[in-house]
């Protein structure tokens, strides 16, 4: 049986784009370890998903269960899952020095990226843009896609999607191509464009406004926001969890989280808490930002409440099962893998324009709300964790009837459809079988 290939375009313009190609693509994995009758996971060193021997464990804690199988996912086809990012690997200056741009200009210019989002989320604003930046990785992506030859592409980026439809219109190969869209409510007019063959979607807000701006609506499918699968795995109780890391098991849990890179105002959010004197013990994940790492360290002694302060971790699942609210930012990635947990939500910033609808989302939908000042933060956590509090028990629910932790193998099975069928023909093999089929038809008269 002949090797597939599925391509995953991303852009490292924030973690969201990267964590949810990983999501897809160890999904993908253990749907065909599945079906080739290898489906547990074990934990790498690096904490993506790995597949052993053995059989996916059964649903824990309300997380959801392990991926069962589905019609004609009997047999496993040999796969090669690639994920290019395409800034850095195929654009020409200064395409590869903007994903390294957005970080700053998110967290220092956060007003004037807000008013460039704005200002161009519109059809012909977008194509503007797009004619400045194809040219800039045209050839280059074109070159990349006829080297990886893949069967299915799947784009997890606003920006590559004209360039990608564009690229496959040049190389006259029918490849699928995919995109996966990952804002909540606010997605940019630039996740949109004619010759996609199919579109994810994670919500009902997004489907509208696919709709609105006048696309084919038999493309689309509303799955959800791929997290990844180790979301769906049991974890232990909260008690044994706490007891696990090293907390105590009856002072409420707050889980404060700073993104991949910790931003999101984790300094003043502790100091906020610490002077409040509340009555929690907090978890505090610094993500990559090892200078903000140092600095807590030195500053807990002098805080007011009982504290763990960790970098880049691997275990999110059990420090959110462990919790009993999280403080973050507007990220959906993060907000979707909370609802997995039936985690309460306090965002504590967005970036403006991309991640204001999922604040909206948030509070919409009755999990949490915003709290970007501490006297915010410190009034809306007093009210979710006071004794009694029926205002927990109900964000509860709400996560609960609405997470999705299954998204990401939704997904999977949705990109493998999109697979030729066994023994056919892929799109870079199909001029080649044609012409072979003409010259056997003419050595037969």
């Amino acid at each position: 049986m002949s090797q597939r290939c599925i391509v995953f375009l991303i852009a490292d313009t924030g973690g969201g784009h990267r964590s949810a190609a990983l999501a897809i693509s160890s999904a993908i994995q253990l749907l065909q370890e599945r079906a080739a009758g290898n489906g547990d996971i074990k934990r790498g060193e690096r904490g993506e998903a790995e597949v052993a021997a053995g059989a996916w464990p059964g649903p824990s804690n309300g997380a959801g269960a392990g991926p069962e199988m589905a019609e004609g996912e009997e047999t496993a086809t040999p796969l090669r899952l690639e994920i290019v990012e395409a800034f850095e690997e195929c654009g020409a200056f200064p395409l590869r020095q903007f994903a390294r741009l957005y970080g700053p200009a998110s967290r220092y210019t956060p007003g004037l990226y807000g008013l460039i989002f704005h200002l161009s989320n519109h059809p012909g604003r977008i194509n503007e843009v797009q004619q400045l930046l194809s040219p800039l990785m045209l050839k280059r992506l074109e070159q990349r896609l006829s080297e990886l030859r893949p069967d299915v592409i799947v784009s997890a980026h606003p920006l590559l999607n004209y360039v990608t439809v564009a690229a496959l219109r040049h190389l006259a190969r029918p490849v699928p191509f995919l995109v996966v869209v990952t804002d909540l409510i606010s997605a940019h007019h630039s996740w949109f464009t004619e010759g996609a063959t199919a579109y994810v979607l994670p919500t009902e807000e997004t489907r509208q406004l696919y709709l609105a701006r006048g696309l084919e609506a038999g493309c689309v499918h509303l799955l959800g926001m791929p997290i990844h699968p180790r979301f769906t795995l049991p974890v232990a109780s909260r008690e044994e969890l706490r007891e696990q890391l090293g907390l105590e098991p009856e002072r409420p849990v707050v889980l404060l989280v700073g993104g991949g890179e910790g931003s999101g105002g984790l300094r003043t959010a502790v100091e906020a808490i610490s002077q409040a004197r509340l009555p929690v013990q907090l978890l505090v994940v610094t993500g990559r930002n090892r200078r903000l790492y140092a600095q807590l360290q030195k500053e807990q002694g002098k805080w007011q409440v009982p504290a763990r302060i960790m970098g880049f971790v691997t275990n999110m699942p059990e420090l959110m099962h462990a919790a009993d609210v999280i403080v973050t930012k507007a990220g959906p990635g993060t907000i979707c893998e909370a609802l997995a947990c039936n985690l309460p939500i306090i965002l504590s910033g967005y970036v403006p324009g991309q991640e204001e609808g999922n604040v909206t989302f948030v509070e919409r939908n009755g999990v949490g709300v915003l709290a970007r000042k501490p006297q915010q933060l410190v009034r809306a956590l007093q009210e979710l964790l006071e004794p009694g509090s029926t205002l927990l028990q109900e964000r509860i629910e709400n996560a609960r009837r609405l997470s999705r932790p299954q998204a990401a193998f939704d997904i999977a099975r949705l990109i493998l459809s999109y697979l030729p069928p066994p023994g056919q023909p892929g799109p870079w093999e199909e001029r080649q079988a044609v012409a072979q089929a003409a010259i056997a038809k003419m050595k037969g008269k």
